[in-house]
């Protein structure tokens, strides 16, 4: 496995709000040379009830830190890497969550989260494990 994690879209929102520990995380992350990857779906979610100016500071540290990577769906591959999530899944499961199981699997990267509970379903309707680190202030 090589050295990297994908932020999940509880991570955003965290930041998004201000969560001194998780500005904290990605300044630690990023002074190690350690690399990034936020899925666009996780993006997209985490954005989902933030005013302008908090959605402007998440902005801010995604372009200006270049540790961090968005991880978008522009190709075949990365539909059908997605797609492999999906029709694995027992049961549906959430578009920004299969998008960050897809981005942590093809990078071999655990899960960064602020909320394992967010990821509790997710984890019962794979078949596959998922790698997930909570994030917790203590």
């Amino acid at each position: 496995m090589s050295l990297g994690y994908v932020l999940d879209d509880t991570i955003i929102h965290a930041y998004a709000f201000g969560d001194p520990n998780v500005s904290n995380l990605i300044a630690v992350l990023h002074g190690r040379d350690i690399r990034v990857a936020v899925p666009i779906l996780a993006l997209t979610a985490g954005f989902a009830g933030l005013s302008d100016d908090q959605r402007a500071q998440v902005i801010g540290i995604v372009e200006n830190l270049e540790s961090i990577q968005i991880a978008v769906l522009a190709t075949i591959n990365d539909a059908e890497e997605l797609a492999d999530v999906f029709a694995a899944a027992v049961e549906p499961i959430d578009m920004p969550a299969a998008h960050t199981v897809a981005v942590a699997r093809y990078l071999d990267w655990e899960i960064i989260t602020a909320n394992k509970s967010r990821w509790a379903e997710v984890e019962q309707r794979l078949p596959f494990p998922v790698s997930i680190v909570e994030f917790a202030d203590d």
